[in-house]
């Protein structure tokens, strides 16, 4: 990671001549990824397992969302979807439990 950073810095201190050139407009951007791993197929785990794989991923995401934003995973769920979440992945908001 550290190779990589000097990269871009360094790219970057090429681009404005050692700071001499103002950078106006700009953004960054940045991407994060994640892949899933399952143990057996969509399929498999839906009819031998009777559970939703689909709920995994969404509670890895919403763990990754939340430490990213700095908000709780309640404040980045749409209110029609708290329900259906909140019984998918009730760990996910015990820290909403404690300060209630």
């Amino acid at each position: 990671q550290k190779y990589e950073k000097d990269a871009a810095f360094d790219l970057l201190d090429a681009l404005t001549k050692s700071g001499a050139l103002t950078v106006e407009h700009a953004s960054l951007h940045i991407v994060v990824a994640a892949t899933h791993c399952f143990d057996k197929t969509v399929t498999e785990t839906v009819v031998q397992d009777n559970a939703n794989p689909i709920a995994k991923v969404e509670r890895s995401t919403l763990i990754m969302a939340s430490t990213m934003h700095g908000a709780t995973p309640a404040a980045l769920i749409r209110d029609s979807e708290q329900p259906r979440v909140r019984v998918a992945s009730p760990a996910l908001f015990l820290e909403d439990a404690a300060v209630s």
